[in-house]
């Protein structure tokens, strides 16, 4: 298949408020996914990579705009992204140490560093899942990596996890002591390896979504499911103390869920671990804040790869005719 390089521009300045310049003819790229031929799909995906890197400032002023559009009017502008944690916090702090008690120690501390993974994992895909959709008569006019569509909610999202980790963070090394900022190296860790897994969720969310509108209607329900699936409001050692034999599959299957290895990551640096002791009266014993095993970091290092991987490859044979669908 023959591969023609483009002369001709068109700038999407005015979409995106900078002065990237993307170029016209939609199909360049597109067309060299060949369903059936590895070589080829992995030349394009090579391919696909070098575009989104000379992409980049395209990417950043995507980001720049969806923080801008998000908090535009907005009285409390970035706050919000320390707000939500902290107001989410209090109200599940309330409900499970008052009304259903979860026996763990600083039980706001263990949610808050559980619940600023999942938001970011949540918030990140449902802006991605409508980027594509949302998008489709600048898609039509102009040829960009579509890549950057669903990966600048991702970056913006990141920017608000870190925003609101900076701010939390006073409160951590309050009730959790020092080795937050210690085990610093372990939080940072997993906020990378958790950027790589949501963009391939997230880039996966947006392909399929152009073709199966359901999903977007479905998001909702699969998250949360998925939430609960997590052990963000429980510790996974509570559920594997108290399953027995009859429903070990249950905490079988809270163990091998991805995001329970990002959570897990992420709460080892910010909170501690949390251990079963196989007593009735304190079935639970918790740790200061630590160094994550190899074996931990490599599942979810893992993880992240292999969602990446299969989102991206998603993706890009989707993205063929993102312009007909649209």
């Amino acid at each position: 298949m023959s591969r023609r390089h483009l002369d001709g521009g068109q700038s999407l300045s005015e979409q995106v408020g900078g002065g990237a310049t993307v170029m016209s003819q939609p199909s360049l790229v597109d067309d060299a996914l060949v369903p059936g031929v590895p070589r080829r799909v992995t030349r394009a995906v090579s391919t696909k990579l070098v575009e989104l890197w000379r992409a980049r400032e395209l990417l950043a002023q995507l980001v720049r705009k969806e923080l801008k559009v998000r908090y535009r009017n907005s009285a409390l502008g970035f706050l919000w992204s320390m707000l939500t944690p902290v107001l989410m916090t209090a109200v599940f702090s309330v409900v499970f140490t008052q009304i259903v008690r979860i026996p763990v120690d600083d039980f706001p501390a263990f949610f808050i560093s559980g619940y600023l993974v999942w938001q970011f994992l949540q918030n990140s895909c449902q802006g991605a899942i409508h980027s594509i959709v949302g998008n489709g008569e600048l898609i039509k006019k102009v040829y960009f990596p579509r890549e950057v569509l669903p990966l600048s909610h991702v970056f913006s999202q990141l920017i608000h996890l870190l925003l609101a980790l900076l701010v939390l963070s006073p409160y951590l090394i309050y009730s959790r002591g020092v080795g937050v900022l210690v085990h610093l190296p372990t939080t940072l860790l997993a906020i990378a390896l958790l950027t790589v897994f949501t963009s391939g969720i997230a880039m996966w969310f947006a392909g399929v979504n152009v073709v199966f509108r359901d999903l977007q209607e479905l998001f909702v329900v699969i998250f949360q499911v998925w939430f609960y699936a997590t052990p963000v409001i429980y510790p996974l050692a509570l559920v594997t103390a108290q399953m027995g034999e009859r429903f070990a599959w249950v905490a079988q299957l809270i163990a091998i869920n991805p995001a329970t290895w990002f959570v897990e990551l992420a709460r080892l640096g910010l909170y501690g671990s949390v251990r079963a002791t196989g007593e009735e009266l304190a079935p639970l014993i918790d740790g200061p804040p630590a160094w994550p095993s190899v074996t931990a970091t490599l599942i979810a290092a893992g993880w992240a790869v292999l969602m990446l991987l299969v989102g991206y490859v998603v993706f890009l044979r989707r993205a063929r005719t993102f312009a007909k669908e649209v």
